[in-house]
């Protein structure tokens, strides 16, 4: 029976093997492909295969309305997406010239399926300056249809969302600047005198940016490339005998130094290092410069009233990268300086000069 049985099993193998002669001397089916294997080397037939022909593509001449360099027209880009024909021919300027996307404010005809956060995209703005996206009446944007003409508010305009107990000398002084500014937005509706109200969305003019350009203000300017790594030895971030130390370094509560000092004092870098942030901070930093020194040290320089660099600068201990200021969460002119130890904050007094 043992014998017969076996014999039974031998001879099912056997037709198994003549059935599926492929799957066994031919290697099997496809394997899936294995990251940890190295590729199976080509047979002689596949090395035998001439390759394909080389493909060249043409030429394609550019479209005739398409203006050359130099022939007086302006070719418009935008950041990370390219703009269709179709958008660049719906917009245009508030007075009716032509407007730069980039920089200013222009009136934008919706089109099917445009949405806020898409034209965000499309046109370099962050979602929060769409939400002062007006109609032509002054009306704000809640929702878009196609045909719609909406204005898209200049780059470096900022939108605030007003919020409980919030007057407009308050919101003002949040951004340095003056009531009378925000009164002469039309876009605002706003009147001397009137409340304002929650979820107000009020337009900001020229706040994003504060950078001067030092040319300007005559300050010399050291190279902005080459060595960035400084020593260390930390200079005081304002002219001794210009500042009081208005609060200290407290753990868990502010773990930083303020300055007190007059607006328009001149801000330096303790070290050397490369600017990594230049500009508004949402979180009450007001206008801020961030440096990292290179080694380990990282400095922030907060409510500045201006500054003269910009991310990737490479800045020198002493050199002049800001003025005092009462920006952002401030409730007067003074520095607000912090000095990071391997991403850790400690007291800056540990590192500035006695």
């Amino acid at each position: 029976m043992t014998i017969r049985f076996r014999g039974l099993v031998a001879l099912i193998f056997a037709l198994a093997l003549l059935s599926a002669p492929r799957m066994i001397f031919a290697g099997g089916p496809p394997q899936p492909p294995n990251i940890f294997h190295a590729q199976l080397t080509p047979t002689l037939a596949a090395l035998s295969t001439p390759a394909p022909p080389t493909f060249t593509p043409t030429p394609v001449p550019a479209p005739a309305d398409i203006p050359a360099p130099g022939d007086g027209g302006r070719t418009i880009f935008l950041p990370f997406v390219a703009m269709p024909q179709s958008m660049t021919a719906s917009m245009e300027g508030l007075d009716g010239d032509a407007s730069d996307p980039m920089v200013d404010s222009f009136v934008y005809e919706v089109k099917p399926g445009d949405t806020l956060s898409d034209l965000a995209v499309e046109f370099g703005r962050d979602v929060k300056t769409m939400s002062c996206a007006r109609t032509e009446a002054g009306e704000p944007v809640r929702t878009l249809h196609p045909g719609q003409r909406i204005i898209i508010p200049a780059l470096s305009d900022l939108c605030h969302i007003v919020k409980s107990g919030q007057t407009l000398k308050q919101i003002a002084a949040w951004y340095g600047v003056t009531s009378e500014s925000l009164l002469a937005i039309p876009e605002n509706h706003l009147t001397a005198g009137a409340d304002l109200h929650r979820g107000q969305a009020l337009i900001i003019p020229d706040a994003r940016s504060r950078y001067q350009d030092p040319a300007a203000e005559n300050l010399p300017r050291p190279r902005r490339d080459g060595w960035r790594y400084g020593d260390g030895n930390f200079v005081w971030p304002l002219p001794r005998g210009h500042f009081w130390i208005s609060q200290r370094f407290k753990h868990g509560k502010h773990m930083a130094i303020d300055l007190a000092a007059e607006p328009g004092t001149p801000v330096y870098a303790a070290d050397t290092g490369r600017v990594v942030k230049a500009g508004w901070s949402e979180i009450g930093y007001g206008y801020r410069i961030i440096i990292d020194h290179g080694i380990d040290y990282v400095t922030l320089y907060a409510h500045l009233g201006e500054y003269f660099v910009q991310p990737g600068d490479i800045v020198q201990k002493g050199e002049i990268i800001g003025r005092v200021g009462s920006t952002g969460n401030s409730t007067g002119p003074h520095l607000h300086f912090e000095v990071r130890d391997y991403g850790f904050l400690i007291d800056p007094l540990l590192v500035l000069p006695k």
